[in-house]
């Protein structure tokens, strides 16, 4: 009987080694589409919003996506905001960034909070504001036409997008054409 036991359990550890799949350490990153959300977003939204054109799909990846529309009746019925996440993943390092836009008045206190610029970044000749907060968390935003743009690196735990990350975000935006 031990000897039948045996030969059950070296087939078993036979199968544990080979067969069993193995995970990596690293979980999969759940990606969400944003063309055409982003597209029914500009349909209705008071601005043209922005969103990136020709980031490397591979290395950025989109996980989240939140839209605010104007709501009806409200004294805010003319704000909108659009928010699009983004996974970084480099192998072995993964980190995080963010775009936010939105038309309120008070843009960069509504999204930022009191982080006061510290300077400039230019990104394709356009100079956007530096906004680093006192925890070490980056974001660079621009207003323009009442509308404000921000791109930071999410001012989560996980670990931030460098500024070169935020302004290879920042380079790649383009108006959001409703036929998309």
């Amino acid at each position: 009987m031990v000897l039948s036991l045996g030969v059950v359990m070296a087939g078993v550890a036979l199968f544990v080694i080979f067969v069993m799949p193995r995970g990596g350490d690293e979980q999969a990153i759940k990606v969400v589409e944003t063309t055409q959300p982003m597209a029914a977003f500009a349909r209705q939204a008071p601005y043209t919003p922005l969103a990136p054109v020709g980031l490397p799909m591979d290395l950025w990846k989109a996980n989240s996506l939140r839209v605010l529309l104007p709501a009806g009746g409200s004294s805010d019925s003319t704000t909108a905001e659009a928010t699009i996440g983004y996974v970084i993943d480099r192998p072995g390092h993964r980190t995080y960034a963010r775009l936010r836009q939105t038309n309120a008045p008070d843009g960069v206190q509504r999204l930022l909070g009191d982080r006061p610029a510290r300077g400039s970044v230019n990104v394709d000749g356009v100079p956007w504001q530096s906004r680093p907060d006192d925890q070490g968390h980056l974001a660079i935003s621009r207003t323009e036409d009442g509308v404000t743009v921000v791109v930071d690196d999410g001012a989560g735990k996980g670990g931030g997008a460098t500024q070169p990350d935020l302004i290879t975000l920042a380079h790649t935006l383009r108006p959001v054409t409703t036929a998309s």
